[in-house]
Formats: C-alpha cells, sequence, structure tokens
C-alpha cells in the first residue's frame, strides 16, 4: 500500500512527463498557499535539492551533469551556510553531515549534602 506522499509524487512526476506541463503555473499556485503549507513545501523543496546535490556527484564521476543538479549543488550550499546562521524552530530540514553550532546554556549541578564550613577543621 503506497502511502499519500508516494501517490502525489508518483502523480506530479507522470503530469511533468507530458509535454503541456508548466512548471511556472505549478509553482505560482504552491505559492499562494498559507504559511503552513508554505513551510509545508519548502522543506519538500530542500529536501529534493538536498537529493539532487548527492546526485551530482554520482553523475559527474560518470563524466555527465545537467545544468538542474549544478543548480541543486549550489542551492544546497546556500542553504547550509544559512542554517549555521539560523536556528529554524518550524521547518524539518535534512540533517547535515556536520553539526551546526548552537549557543550552549552552562549549567552546573551538585549532587549530595554541601558542608558550609569544613567538617575537619578544629571549633
Amino acid at each position: 500500500m503506497k502511502t499519500p506522499e508516494i501517490k502525489v509524487a508518483e502523480s506530479l512526476v507522470n503530469l511533468m512527463d507530458d509535454h503541456w506541463f508548466n512548471a511556472t503555473i505549478f509553482g505560482h499556485y504552491l505559492a499562494q498557499q498559507p504559511l503552513y503549507t508554505i513551510d509545508r513545501i519548502m522543506e519538500m523543496i530542500v529536501s529534493v535539492i538536498s537529493e539532487q546535490s548527492k546526485m551530482l556527484h554520482v553523475y559527474s564521476n560518470q563524466g555527465t551533469s545537467s545544468e538542474g543538479l549544478l543548480l541543486a549543488n549550489e542551492l544546497n550550499e546556500c542553504i547550509k551556510a544559512y542554517q549555521e546562521n539560523n536556528q529554524l524552530n518550524n521547518l524539518k530540514l535534512p540533517s547535515r553531515s556536520y553539526k551546526v553550532k548552537r549557543e550552549e546554556v552552562s549549567r552546573t549541578y551538585q549532587f549530595g549534602w554541601r558542608e558550609e564550613k569544613d567538617p575537619f577543621s578544629q571549633p
């Protein structure tokens, strides 16, 4: 059984094979959605860019590439740079192979009994 996401993706791929498919109209319609939907659309776009960026290395080893893969690689580098400088709370972007530096709150914990003065000292 296919998930709804797989069904939509397959439909989209089949539509794009049609000569009359207009990607600009499709993108314009997706861009006119509410903010929550825009966030999910951007997650999808970033995921596609990340996967296509990986494919560039596979195809470049074979001596072939495309402008789309080259653009995906450049956009992926821009997304990485953006993630380094910004903390994203609402978007779930693909994880990176490196750790993004975040400001850590230092916490100190004390366990056990704490004496105010040295118990071994003479009174």
